[in-house]
């Protein structure tokens, strides 16, 4: 095994990765990849996670959803939803609106979908004049991932990567 390769090659779990909340910016959660568990946290953060409430069924709690950095110099973006896991290099991703108000985000691997959540949109709340395309995405964490996701022809997702796995401090 190599120092560049990840930890889970040697049979070890990967190291948990904090992340800031999504929604909930003072709010920072340690997420352990291998399970998708979430336990509260503090420090850099490398990366976010939202708490898939609408895509959960109904009476569980909440499932996360997150896009981070593991270990700094991998250049490596993961995509997970619950215990569920991607190298963003190995997928791609859509998030479509249907016609009933009901979004489709849906993570697509070598064979077809591997990840399909059907979810309602989020409601912007009251009639706000102001509210535009920049609320619409900072409202929707999986639309928020599709646009960061979606077009690496400017290298963002190499930049998303390198900054990361430098960390952050939350918000």
């Amino acid at each position: 095994m190599s120092p560049t390769d990840p930890p889970e090659a040697s049979g070890a779990a990967p190291p948990p990765v904090v992340l800031q909340d999504y929604d909930r910016h003072g709010r920072v959660w340690s997420l352990a990849p291998a399970t998708g568990l979430l336990s509260p946290a503090s420090g850099r953060c490398h990366g976010f996670v939202h708490l898939a409430t609408a895509a959960a069924p109904p009476g569980t709690p909440p499932v996360p959803a997150a896009l981070y950095a593991q270990g700094p110099g991998t250049g490596v973006l993961w995509l997970q939803y619950g215990p569920q896991r991607w190298d963003c290099s190995t997928v791609a991703v859509r998030q479509a609106s249907e016609q009933d108000g009901h979004r489709l985000f849906t993570v697509f691997g070598v064979r077809g979908p591997e990840l399909e959540l059907r979810y309602p949109a989020p409601e912007p709340g009251p009639a706000d004049p102001a509210y535009d395309w920049i609320d619409t995405v900072a409202d929707d964490f999986f639309l928020w991932a599709d646009e960061r996701l979606a077009d690496d022809a400017g290298g963002a997702r190499r930049a998303l990567a390198e900054h990361f796995a430098a960390g952050f401090l939350p918000a």
